[in-house]
């Protein structure tokens, strides 16, 4: 094989295996996260996992904050879904929603925090390699095809809560 043949040879994907799961970075050369999933109170959560091609150590560090969160997963839960049902409610703890036809007028409604916290489900997780952590949670199309966003650093703080997508 030529030197110009190994040069255009695709980069074979790196895989770390742990008894979370196995996560996977497809091609090292310009992917720069490692991509699984993990068991999130009996729903399967997609995961990343931060890498910097400059710094073999960085998924490592993302990694380690995945299993300091799992360790406490009905923790973190409750208290993300609660900080966005305080963050999303108005002054008498109800909840807008945005449910129907989103071209039509006058489709909003109320629920109770307590009805929106029971009709959210964990989709995605992305774990920065800095402690960072985004969740993002699917709001059974309580606002239409938009995700909930949730902010927060593996020392348990919570910084934003909103609407994406």
């Amino acid at each position: 094989m030529s030197i110009l043949e190994l040069f255009r040879r695709k980069p074979q994907p790196l895989t770390i295996n742990v008894s979370l799961g196995t996560f996977t970075l497809q091609n090292p050369k310009k992917d720069n996260s490692y991509e699984g999933s993990i068991n999130w109170l009996d729903t399967e959560a997609l995961v990343d996992l931060d890498a910097d091609s400059t710094d073999s150590h960085t998924a490592d560090k993302a990694l380690a904050s995945l299993h300091k969160i799992v360790e406490e997963t009905a923790r973190w839960d409750r208290r993300l879904r609660e900080y966005a049902a305080e963050e999303m409610s108005d002054e008498d703890g109800k909840v807008e929603i945005w449910e129907g036809d989103e071209d039509s007028d006058g489709d909003c409604s109320y629920i109770t925090k307590e009805k929106f916290i029971s009709r959210l489900s964990m989709g995605f997780i992305h774990i920065k390699n800095n402690g960072d952590v985004v969740f993002y949670y699917d709001m059974d199309e309580m606002f239409t095809d938009h995700s909930l966003e949730i902010r927060a650093n593996v020392s348990g703080e919570i910084l934003f809560a909103g609407i994406c997508g």
